[in-house]
This record gives structure tokens, sequence and C-alpha cells, in this order.
């Protein structure tokens, strides 16, 4: 049962998350392109080293921009998770890029992507619930996060791989980049929220 909006989320907050997400699908597909032995080593370098920090925060941006749509509807609680794993795969897609600092040890499960992935699932679910957002969004969010899942679990490099297939990795990838700028541009398109009194 999809739940009412009981106030109205922060537009601005919105909008900026959108962009954010936006963003976010351009800088990781440029690091997924710029990330090879092939790249001048100038741009391995300089370029880089930025987008593998500018890349989760985005994400998380993007995250945050969806959550201020949901405030005050849906499920809270889920929402509110899915807030905190993003935050988790941010903090340490932020830590491996600095590249200064080894991963913690007790921090066995490193990759950032899968908890941005989970946290973007449950907040898309979240979407889903809440009466008066747009279903489109959730569902927009949802075949992202999709798409996102299929390239991560046939990455070779992911010690979670399903199954290992470069040519299904990439295209994937680059999908999950475009359904990103996608969902990004109708969260900064539609960011207010319609009032409903409480029940």
């Amino acid at each position: 049962m999809r739940t009412r909006w009981r106030e109205v989320s922060s537009p601005t907050l919105a909008r900026l998350g959108g962009a954010a997400a936006c963003l976010a699908g351009v800088s990781y597909g440029a690091w997924g392109y710029l990330d090879n032995p092939d790249t001048p080593e100038i741009l391995l370098g300089t370029v880089v080293p930025v987008l593998r920090l500018t890349t989760p925060a985005l994400f998380l941006g993007g995250l945050v921009g969806l959550y201020s749509r949901l405030k005050g509807g849906g499920s809270p609680l889920l929402a509110r998770a899915g807030l905190l794993v993003g935050l988790l795969g941010t903090v340490l897609g932020v830590v491996r890029g600095v590249d200064r600092w080894a991963t913690p040890p007790y921090l066995v499960f490193h990759h950032w992507l899968p908890l941005q992935l989970a946290g973007l699932t449950m907040v898309g679910v979240a979407t889903l619930l809440t009466e008066d957002a747009p279903p489109l969004l959730g569902a927009l969010v949802l075949a992202s996060v999709t798409l996102g899942w299929v390239s991560v679990l046939t990455d070779v490099a992911f010690p979670g791989v399903l199954v290992a297939m470069r040519p299904v990795h990439v295209a994937f990838a680059a999908l999950f980049c475009m359904s990103a700028i996608v969902w990004g541009w109708a969260l900064f398109r539609r960011p207010r929220s319609l009032t409903r009194p409480p029940t």
C-alpha cells in the first residue's frame, strides 16, 4: 500500500541531487573509459584519481536528492537505511580513491559500488511505496540499479562475481551510466512533491 506525502520535500536539494546523479553517470563512464593501460600517463596520473573521488561522492549526492524527494512519505525506515548504506559506500569509495590509506583489514567487503547500488535499491523501492511521488522516478531508479547490478556481478575484479564476462560488464556499465543520467534528469526536472494533509 502506497503511503501519502505528509510534507513538502526540499525542491532545491532534490534538484541538486538530480544534477549530481547526472554528473555521477558521466563521471563513472569517464572513469571506466580512461582507467586502462592504453590511456596516456598524464591522464592516468591526473584525471583518473579525481574521478575516483568524485564518482562515489556524486552518487551519494544523487541518493541524498532522491531521499529528500521522499521526505515525509513512503517507508521512512527503508529510505533511511538506503541513505546510510549509500553513505558507507561513498566513504569506502573515497578512502580507496585517495589511495594514501590501505583499506582497513576489518572491512573485507571494501567495494563501494555494490553498497551504493544497495542504497539506491532501497530508496527506489521507497519511492514506489510513496503516493503522489511519480512512479516513473522509482521505476527509473530501480531499472538503473538493475543494470548496475548486472555490470558488477559480471566484473572479474569483483570478488562476488557470478559470471566473469567482460563484454557484458562493459555494456551494462555503459547502460548504467546512461540510466543514472536519465533518472537524475527526471529528479532535476520534477523536484517537488505534492502536499497532502495527514490522515
